[in-house]
């Protein structure tokens, strides 16, 4: 090969590497950001930050430089299963979700402390985390849950007073779950019962005292029923007493009217060895069946002549 052919070949690949070299110089001065981003660009060579935040679209800048990304819309952070400590030191858990956004004018700010989205991210999430302990403590195991509106409330005004810190807005905050302890849960369970018999004893309680009051009314009359009907079997048996007392008494005065006359018309005096001696003889005389029995004699009857 002639010099002049070594000659040209040298030219065309010196341009060949100089078209390379202005190519790759090209590529990596151009950087494109989407449209759901926007970013700074960061000489890694010289280590200069810009100050113009880009928005979407193809951007060029130093050979070799790189945009640092921050989303330009709102992102989600969500808190699942967050446990803390309430005003009565019992512990709740949560289920919190926001929508967050870093201001764009303050990027460059939020860059020079955090380095990057990521970072950044990681601070608030400690920071929402702090804002979400700060705003539970602020209310009672019953408050929390009947006061869900003013907690919620609570927990964005929390929020937003720390995130306004770190150069950040927040929207569409939702508290989607409060959980309270098993056991706290089971006794309002158990209050809630007591509450409810209480108050069905308290509706019941004028039924129940008509109930026990007629029951008493009835009662009451029909012992004054049984007491009347008592005293009038009673005054039925003490006339019946008394009638066969006064009939008793009779017959005994009777018999012993027709005992003096049965003595006198047999002469048998009115002495009593007289009188059992002959009743003897009336009950032996009057026996069914044999009867032996050792008496003294009868008492002798007089003999007198008339």
């Amino acid at each position: 090969m002639s010099n002049s052919s070594k000659i040209c070949v040298a030219v065309l690949i010196g341009i060949g590497l100089i078209a390379v070299l202005v190519i790759a110089l090209v590529a990596t001065s151009l950087k494109k950001l989407a449209s759901n981003e926007v970013g700074i660009a960061y000489d890694k060579f010289q280590k200069k930050l810009s100050d113009t935040v880009k928005n979407e679209g193809l951007h060029n800048g130093p050979p070799g430089f790189e945009f640092i990304i921050f989303p330009n819309v709102y992102t989600t952070m969500n808190f699942r299963s967050l446990s803390c400590l309430n005003k009565d030191g019992v512990t709740i858990t949560l289920d919190v979700a926001y929508q967050y956004k870093a201001r764009v004018t303050h990027i460059k700010d939020i860059i020079l402390k955090f380095k990057d989205f990521d970072g950044y991210k990681d601070i608030l999430k400690y920071t929402g985390s702090a804002a979400l302990h700060e705003a539970c403590s602020l209310f009672n195991t019953s408050q929390v849950q009947a006061e869900r509106g003013a907690f919620q409330e609570m927990v964005r005004q929390k929020l937003r007073e720390r995130y306004d810190v770190l150069k950040c807005d927040i929207t569409d905050l939702q508290v989607n779950n409060i959980e309270r302890p098993r056991e706290y849960e089971s006794s309002i369970r158990s209050k809630e019962r007591a509450r409810e018999d209480i108050q069905v004893a308290v509706n019941e309680r004028p039924r129940l005292l008509t109930e026990a009051k007629t029951e008493r009314r009835e009662a009451e009359t029909q012992a004054q029923i049984i007491l009347d009907k008592a005293r009038s079997e009673a005054r039925i048996l003490e006339n019946q007493a008394r009638a066969e007392a006064e009939a008793i008494l009779t017959q005994y005065e009777k018999e012993g009217e027709a005992y003096e006359s049965i003595l006198s018309s047999n002469g048998l005096g009115f002495t009593t060895e007289g009188f059992i001696s002959y009743m003897g003889v009336r009950v032996i005389s009057s026996a069914k069946n044999p009867v032996f029995i050792g008496l003294q004699s009868p008492a002798k009857s007089s003999y007198m002549t008339p």
